[in-house]
């Protein structure tokens, strides 16, 4: 499991590969996706050191988008073949989403995408245990992982390229800590609401 948390490591894999290194990361990153828990950074900083900051950051998101739908499928599938959709449904939280627009459900995905502190499993079940259509969580993923992707490429980049790049690695990572404070002080301020 080293190997996967390991940004040099990945690249030099990615680089063997040779012409099949796009589709092996896109790969690697959908069982990412799917698995749910596994961190994604160090992929896309390996993407970003093998095919550059911008392809490096179009095959991590592909990777990321289409991992997180088929994710989607397998939950929904699973749920909808153990015939727990109506139990589901009287849960409160399903039915205050299923009972929402369209719109709000995409903002639900988008917002839920760009909260560092929630795993994309999380989301990618819960979306799958509501009405949301595929389309409306495909275009919601694809709007959600565009900036935490831009933030992981250059991360994980600028970590293997540290003497060229600090000052952007530390500006991306102190604006990377001021939307995880955010996010965390709004939870904690909701939780003492409650």
């Amino acid at each position: 499991m080293d190997w996967i948390t390991n940004i040099e490591a990945l690249a030099e894999w990615i680089r063997s590969l040779g012409m099949l290194g796009i589709i092996g990361s896109i790969l690697l990153n959908i069982v990412i996706s799917v698995a749910g828990v596994l961190p994604s950074i160090f992929l896309s900083g390996a993407n970003a050191v093998v095919f550059g900051l911008y392809g490096g950051f179009l095959i991590s998101l592909t990777g990321e988008v289409v991992g997180a739908c088929i994710a989607f499928f397998l939950y929904r599938y699973t749920i909808k073949k153990a015939d727990r959709r109506q139990k589901l449904k009287s849960f409160k939280w399903v039915h205050a989403i299923n009972g929402t627009t369209s719109f709000r459900k995409c903002l639900a995905i988008v917002l839920l995408r760009l909260n560092p502190m929630m795993p994309s499993g999380v989301i990618n079940l819960g979306a799958a245990l509501t009405n949301i259509t595929f389309a409306q969580f495909l275009v919601a993923t694809l709007l959600g992982k565009v900036p935490s992707m831009v933030f992981e490429t250059f991360v994980g980049h600028d970590l293997i390229t540290f003497s060229e790049n600090k000052f952007r690695l530390l500006f991306a990572l102190l604006a990377g800590a001021l939307v995880f404070l955010l996010f965390w002080k709004k939870g904690k301020d909701q939780t003492q609401e409650e």
